[in-house]
């Protein structure tokens, strides 16, 4: 029995990193990456004739876009989406990432207030980290919209052309 898989990239992602505890290299200090997300969708359907909607696709891409702010006419909403591209770009599109255990945190905080950065501050930090945490984020929210039908089986987070970091379960 086969079985659809579909994938959408998310990119173009500016941020910039502290790995402090990367004392042996340079990742201790600030510094960037354009990231990218692959993620790969599935149908939870185990019957093959039952994996694709009723426009023959595991995943609408159009999902993804905002979530309606109240007010939208039936045709507005129909143009509406889950959120994940604004949460996307909430926790990617040029922020400042940081380690909850950072001794610089009240540093980079400070630096928040100031209008310098838009620090994200994360339980773990990485390319493995990020790739968990968009997987965990994409399945719950699928998991309560759109039927319930699709779940996110992998997310690839690219650091650059030649790094990546894989989370799937």
């Amino acid at each position: 029995m086969g079985k659809y898989q579909s994938t959408k990239l998310f990119d173009n992602y500016s941020i910039a990193i502290r790995q402090w505890k990367a004392q042996h290299s340079h990742c201790c200090k600030l510094h960037g990456y354009s990231l990218e997300f692959k993620v790969w969708f599935e149908s939870i359907e185990p019957l093959e004739e039952n994996q694709l909607d009723e426009m023959n696709w595991v995943q609408d891409y159009g999902s993804f876009k905002s979530l309606p702010k109240g007010g939208e006419s039936v045709e507005e909403l129909k143009k509406t989406g889950n959120g994940l591209k604004d949460w996307m770009n909430y926790m990617w599109d040029h922020t400042t990432l940081i380690e909850k255990d950072d001794p610089q945190l009240e540093t980079f905080k400070y630096m928040e207030e100031l209008g310098l950065c838009h620090l994200r501050i994360m339980d773990k930090i990485g390319a493995e980290s990020a790739a968990k945490m968009v997987y965990n984020k994409f399945n719950d929210v699928l998991s309560k919209t759109g039927g319930g039908r699709v779940k996110v089986i992998k997310v690839e987070c690219f650091e650059n052309k030649s790094n990546s970091s894989i989370y799937e379960e």
